[in-house]
């Protein structure tokens, strides 16, 4: 091995620029691989942190349905479509209880509703349509905030066990700004209207308080939390009130109105239908029979656990708990339960990996192409070797050698370099532009890190195609008979 290597790196000496033409590929490749990897690693871990610390925890329960379900609905209809309700929700957290290492667990209903303004104030912006929408979290804040507490009020407060009311991302607040007209403030009257398979409901909450987060990101600039029982009257989780419920033709005229008829146009039957239908939010209006929520209706059922690794034991024996049982539901982690923002991550790593490979090919056939010209140049010496008893795996062996040293010392170079303009981007606060931007930055602001593991995976695949670039020139030389070789010479 002392032999090989002495003739390997003075072969490199000797032949310079080649060997810089393969070193300087080798070293870009290894900064696209680390600075790629960095920015793919972030934004998973970003993800991950932000749903596993805020929303999901380490285990997800849902429904069994045709398509997964996520926070967001099911998956096959973008979240649109009703969410199933899970079944038997008792026994399902009494065995989540019953799990060693489970910290705490806590149940979720979630919806979308429209946001008005009750009593808006005259110096609303005219030219806005007057509502806004929001994916509304209904939770218990008692068992929800044991788990999940990473929320921080920067106005008013967070809900209260009990309390009926509406909490806001600063994000949120500000799209309620450009919807609304106007900012609403704390203690302000919201207007939540929902709807589902039977029909339109509309809620009064008053805004309690505005948050941020420890680990925010895309997600955390939609989502808002209610208290459960707001949510399941707005999706129809009540007792007593599986029947349609009759709609007035003034109703109907007011939903199938547009936005600027009702909330800024001069319809009158659009204005007499929204005035109705705030009256009716406030309490006033004609009497109508009331429904009551179904406090045992959840949507989901989340827990932490105090070892994180444990997760997919524990919800493989979750899964074989509800199968013995004939519970319809579905343990799952957080990947599941993030839908959409989980994907997305996927797809951009999908499409990294597709350009790497292009990337990788490239390379193969350009070191490929410089190395057969370099053991071209080089027959007479592996003639004269050959001549003088060495055999061919000597040479391919040297050769491998060769491949493997410039590998080695500019694989080096790259991971340094690398390193370093990761650290030059991380210096640079780069912000978040746009949605996209926000996923694969794991939020508002650029915080990207190498890791080891990516650093080992660019090195071996750099060095595998160092190995792959040399095997056909090397063939082609050792085909070449050693007198002949000479002769060249």
């Amino acid at each position: 091995m002392g032999v090989l290597l002495r003739i390997a790196f003075r072969n490199l000496l000797e032949h310079k620029g080649k060997t810089l033409i393969l070193g300087v590929i080798i070293a870009l490749g290894v900064v696209i691989l680390v600075v790629g990897n960095s920015f793919m690693d972030t934004a998973a871990r970003g993800v991950r942190d932000t749903f596993v610390g805020n929303y999901t925890g380490d285990v997800f329960i849902a429904a069994a349905a045709d398509a997964p379900v996520s926070l967001f609905g099911p998956s096959s209809v973008g979240g649109r479509e009703e969410t199933p309700k899970l079944p038997y929700f008792d026994r399902a957290e009494a065995k989540l209880l019953s799990i060693r290492g489970v910290e705490g667990v806590a149940g979720q209903v979630t919806g979308y509703a429209m946001v008005t303004l009750k009593d808006a104030p005259a110096t609303a912006d005219p030219d806005a349509d007057g509502q806004s929408f929001a994916l509304l979290f209904g939770i218990d804040p008692r068992d929800y905030r044991r788990i999940f507490s990473s929320a921080r009020p920067v106005k008013g407060r967070f809900l209260e066990p009990g309390e009926e009311g509406l909490v806001v991302s600063a994000a949120t607040l500000e799209r309620f700004k450009k919807g609304l007209g106007v900012e609403p403030k704390i203690g302000d009257t919201l207007l939540l209207t929902g709807g589902g398979k039977r029909g339109f409901r509309i809620r009064a909450v008053p805004l309690v308080g505005v948050v941020d987060y420890a680990n925010d990101s895309l997600a955390t600039d939609y989502i808002s939390y209610a208290d459960a029982d707001t949510v399941r009257l707005l999706m129809g989780l009540t007792l007593g009130n599986d029947e349609d419920t009759p709609v007035t033709q003034e109703q109907r005229d007011l939903l199938s109105a547009s936005g600027d008829d009702m909330f800024g146009g001069e319809t009158v039957v659009a204005e007499a239908g929204a005035s109705a239908l705030r009256e009716r939010a406030s309490g006033g209006g004609p009497p109508r029979e009331a429904s009551r929520a179904d406090d045992g209706a959840w949507h989901f059922l989340m827990a932490k656990l105090s070892n994180p690794a444990e997760a997919p034991a524990v919800i493989a024996s979750l899964n074989e708990w509800f199968a013995q049982e004939g519970i319809a539901a579905v343990a799952s982690g957080w990947k599941t339960a993030a839908g959409p923002f989980a994907s997305s991550i996927d797809v951009v790593r999908l499409i990294f990996n597709v350009a790497i490979i292009v990337v990788a090919i490239v390379a193969v056939i350009v070191m490929m192409n410089t190395l057969v010209i370099s053991v071209m140049e080089r027959t007479g010496e592996i003639g004269t070797m050959r001549a003088l008893g060495a055999q061919k795996r000597f040479v391919r062996d040297m050769f491998l050698v060769e491949s493997l040293a410039i590998a080695a010392v500019f694989g080096a170079i790259g991971t340094a370099a690398a390193t370093g303009a990761v650290g030059l981007i991380n210096a640079a606060h780069l912000s978040a532009g746009n949605d996209f931007l926000k996923i694969l930055f794991a939020g508002k602001v650029l915080h990207a890190s190498v890791s080891l593991g990516s650093v080992l995976w660019s090195l071996v695949l750099v060095t595998a195609v160092a190995i792959v670039a040399q095997l056909y020139p090397v063939s082609i030389a050792l085909k070449i008979p050693p007198v002949r070789a000479m002769q060249a010479e």
